[in-house]
């Protein structure tokens, strides 16, 4: 069941890493290099390569339903026949976890679970950490990222042909961490496709009409997603020995070796 739980919180942090950046040009660490913009049905599904192992992740983003002035956002991601499912129920921008009221994930045939608030709080360094590792764009706090656009064009995706404007991310000194192609006609993100040093995605397909694909009612998860057994409640993972899979922050900032490529 461990394993299990591991391929699920994967896929939590990534997607909770993978969101919203705005495109003003402040001091904003970016995400997936989109604006989340929600409406009920959208969707929008990309593959993912990863350039180092070349492994290939199809994921899905769509809303799936509406409370009130929130919105029901699901992430489903399908790599080597495996599915998992996130599916958070989202107030304003969900790469601020204060904005996460409900979070609910599935892996496979396994039932679906409720991953409780603190918990969800507590992923959000993770999903730092692993973003970082696989886009190869920093998250440190202490890294002054800001978007330009470079530019107009046209550009041919499987999904389609689209008009775009063209941006990159860079730091102060001017080094480009990412490229990425925009479109407000392809919800929720309105990414076209992008590219970093470590990892290329190009929009598969878009549309209207998406329904969820959690059915079930969930149970609530019991203990936090990476965290051994007896560990204490609310102490965050990053203390001592980080999760299999995951690095220490000084690995992960500039200068470490996570950042040297090594």
């Amino acid at each position: 069941m461990g394993k299990k739980i591991g391929v699920i919180v994967l896929s939590f942090l990534f997607c909770i890493a993978s969101l919203s950046y705005a495109e003003d040009p402040g001091p904003k660490v970016p995400r997936l290099f989109g604006t989340f913009t929600p409406s009920p049905g959208v969707w929008s599904e990309y593959a993912i390569f990863e350039k180092a192992t070349g492994v290939r992740t199809t994921m899905r983003m769509s809303i799936v339903g509406q409370e009130g002035d929130s919105y029901w956002y699901e992430v489903v991601n399908k790599e080597d026949g495996k599915r998992t499912i996130v599916k958070m129920l989202v107030k304003g921008d969900p790469n601020d976890p204060d904005n996460i009221q409900r979070l609910i994930m599935k892996t496979g045939n396994q039932p679906a679970q409720e991953m409780p608030r603190d918990f969800v709080l507590m992923g959000r360094r993770m999903a730092g950490h692993m973003f970082e590792k696989r886009s190869g764009v920093p998250m440190s706090p202490t890294m002054v990222l800001r978007n330009e656009k470079v530019g107009e064009g046209t550009v041919k995706v499987p999904a389609g042909t689209f008009e775009v404007t063209k941006n990159k991310v860079v730091d102060s000194g001017g080094k480009i961490y990412a490229e990425y192609r925009f479109s407000k006609s392809v919800l929720p993100l309105g990414v076209v496709s992008s590219d970093t040093e470590n990892t290329s995605m190009v929009l598969l397909g878009y549309g209207t009409g998406a329904k969820s694909m959690i059915t079930e009612e969930p149970a609530m998860m019991t203990q936090p997603p990476g965290m051994p057994e007896g560990m204490p409640r609310g102490m965050p993972p990053g203390i001592g020995e980080p999760p299999t899979g995951m690095h220490t922050p000084q690995e992960m900032r500039p200068g470490g070796k996570i950042m040297q490529g090594k």
